[in-house]
């Protein structure tokens, strides 16, 4: 069910950044005609919402009609001499809270889109939605109609690197991904989020690989030898996720995480 937008405080926030309606598109995943159709009818779905909070860094609530008194009521006990956009920024502040070491009201699927935006890994839904071919049993992807030997020491790289989120290395993680990922987030950010999204889902009983490819750039990085790796994953929970797409980027002669994306 669609619910009621603030679409005057979304422009707001996608004009404080100077982001055209295309480049929020790319950031959040959303479509070009469906930022489009939230911003002129005020209707959004609910994972819609989530993924625009996230790339705000703001609570899904935050964005719906008759949130505005509340922003404007906890605005007010700042000094006078802020401006709406330092309003705005302590509003996006509280985008997460906790309540003890657990999430106060977020569910799994909004704080998914929170790992979206922190990740980078948009970056990796946009590239996924174009994948052309899956694996053919040989370790070789497809991209362009052209096959790409992926070595069993990459796939390896990159399995390992899951495994510490199976693990709940978390921290380990974060320290052995692309130095992109790292500037892209903090080790507590996530953390956080992997605590908040991942853990949920419990363990990782099967995984395999499933699609790949491998560009040469992705929107907003320089060029470099970048793998987009899909993983068909059985986990121990009854959930709907089942794909955790992994970005990497070579460095050095060895491939990096730099984005972590679970569908």
């Amino acid at each position: 069910m669609d619910m009621k937008v603030d679409s005057q405080k979304l422009i707001q926030l996608r004009n404080a950044r100077a982001w055209s309606q295309q480049h929020l598109a790319d950031v959040s995943g959303l479509s070009l005609r469906t930022i489009q159709r939230i911003e002129k009818t005020q209707s959004a779905s609910h994972d819609s919402i989530g993924a625009l909070a996230s790339v705000f860094e703001t609570t899904p609530d935050a964005l719906l009609m008759g949130e505005t008194h509340a922003t404007t009521s906890h605005a007010q006990g700042q000094p006078t001499s802020q401006t709406s956009t330092a309003g705005e920024n302590a509003a996006a502040h509280h985008s997460i809270k906790l309540q003890g070491d657990r999430p106060a009201s977020l569910n799994p699927q909004h704080v998914l889109w929170v790992t979206l935006a922190l990740a980078i890994s948009l970056f990796v839904a946009i590239y996924y939605a174009q994948t052309v071919n899956a694996n053919n049993g040989s370790n070789q992807v497809i991209e362009e109609g052209k096959p790409v030997n992926v070595s069993s020491e990459v796939l390896e790289d990159a399995t390992s690197w899951l495994e510490l989120i199976d693990s709940g290395e978390y921290e380990q993680s974060w320290k052995e991904s692309g130095a992109i990922f790292r500037s892209g987030i903090s080790i507590a950010k996530w953390t956080e989020a992997m605590q908040l999204v991942r853990e949920p889902l419990g363990a990782a009983k099967s995984r395999e690989i499933a699609l790949a490819q491998a560009p040469t750039s992705l929107p907003g990085l320089p060029k470099g030898n970048y793998l987009i790796l899909s993983f068909t994953t059985d986990f121990d929970s009854q959930t709907t996720m089942k794909v955790e797409t992994l970005s990497m980027v070579e460095v050095d002669g060895e491939y990096k995480a730099i984005g972590y994306f679970i569908k």
